[in-house]
């Protein structure tokens, strides 16, 4: 078989590029110059590829054949090759296309699977929530094909809070744990994004004397609407969690709440001891049945806020206040974090710790209706 040979040759069926140098038998196209010294210049370039690099190097342009040293450079600095790189470009799309299953199915999968392991609908609920933000960004692509920076910047994207996004990166993470478990990707790249900065700013929280003229209006006003600002304030409920509150959980012969597991934000069943204060503000209300928030309380509260000249309503501000005057006043990190619902006390010793005085947390606690003033006792359970 007769060896393919690089020669110029003429063209005759175009105006202008009169010569060309035929590159198909070596696997490439034909070339065409104006002149026979391009064409010529061309023909050397390509005899010298084909004697240093052998015959899959012809056709290769200038810019491939700088591109080509450029990344052999780059990857000798970091003491690899070539061939690593491509083996870990085969890889990652070999994993691609052998898993294919994108982001939106696996949220699904991963749903139904905690579904089958009995988890709360709060939970369920929340999860679905935070995972179908993901989904609308990301959903039709295959979830090995997500890399870290596009996590990076989707969470920085995120317009929350550093909390919000900690809990968004918290969630991701464990969708990218599914996969890591199932072999559909290697690692978690979850781990390898950067953990959005708290601020170490206080949060919202009311003074005791703020707090005061809010439950004494509110007994005035709305009496109806009292009890869920006083569990919020003095049983560190979230607001979510007093909105499913029933009656029937408020024990006031054995001074206990009972959140259920299935109206809990963790999905997990926690007793909350009723301080003497909150017992004197739920007294009145011993016979009520039904759900603890009433009907229209939202507008109930709106009118009681401005008659209490409160200018903003910070979010979860009544549990805010109960965990920063509860930890200075029995100074049992754990136990706080057990009555808030936390699995662990890193969080609430990291975010109230020293954050109100002593002083203050007795004036907290001794906050009761006029008639009780003077019977509660001020830090319970030291």
């Amino acid at each position: 078989m007769k060896k393919p040979s690089l020669k110029v040759l003429p063209y005759r069926h175009h105006p202008k590029y009169k010569f060309v140098l035929d590159l198909r038998p070596f696997g490439q196209g034909r070339k065409f110059f104006k002149t026979r010294a391009q064409a010529d210049a061309e023909a050397m370039r390509q005899k010298t590829l084909l004697e240093r690099h052998s015959r899959e190097a012809i056709g290769l342009s200038q810019r491939e054949m700088s591109d080509f040293i450029e990344a052999k450079r780059r990857l000798a600095a970091y003491g690899e090759a070539i061939n690593d790189a491509v083996e870990f470009r085969i890889d990652h799309l070999e994993r691609v296309r052998r898993h294919g299953i994108t982001v939106a199915q696996l949220v699904d999968e991963v749903v139904k699977a905690k579904r089958r392991d009995g988890r709360s609908e709060v939970y369920l609920r929340d999860l679905r929530y935070r995972l179908s933000k993901f989904v609308q960004d990301f959903g039709n692509r295959a979830i090995a094909a997500i890399t870290v920076d596009e996590l990076d910047n989707w969470l920085r994207s995120l317009p929350f809070s550093a909390q919000s996004r900690t809990n968004y990166r918290t969630v991701i993470g464990l969708l990218f744990s599914n996969a890591e478990s199932r072999g559909i990707i290697e690692r978690n790249p979850i781990l390898r994004t950067a953990k959005p900065k708290l601020v170490d700013a206080p949060p919202d929280i009311f003074t005791p004397d703020k707090l005061r003229v809010l439950l004494e209006t509110a007994q005035a006003q709305a009496p109806d609407v009292l009890p869920m600002l006083a569990i919020g304030a003095f049983a560190g409920l979230r607001e979510a969690e007093i909105q499913r509150l029933d009656w029937s959980e408020v024990d006031l012969t054995r001074a206990h709440i009972e959140v259920t597991a299935a109206k809990a934000k963790t999905a997990r069943r926690r007793i909350v001891q009723i301080q003497p204060n909150l017992a004197a503000w739920l007294r009145p209300y011993a016979m009520m049945k039904g759900h603890i928030v009433p009907v229209g309380a939202r507008r109930k509260l709106e009118r009681v806020r401005k008659a209490a000249g409160l200018t903003r309503w910070p979010k979860n501000g009544l549990r805010h206040s109960f965990a920063s005057y509860r930890l200075p006043a029995i100074h049992n990190a754990p136990q706080v974090a057990a009555e808030l619902g936390h699995t662990s006390p890193h969080l609430l010793y990291n975010t109230y710790r020293e954050l109100v005085l002593p002083q203050e947390a007795e004036r907290y606690w001794n906050i009761a209706p006029a008639a009780e003033k003077g019977k509660v006792v001020a830090f319970a359970n030291v």
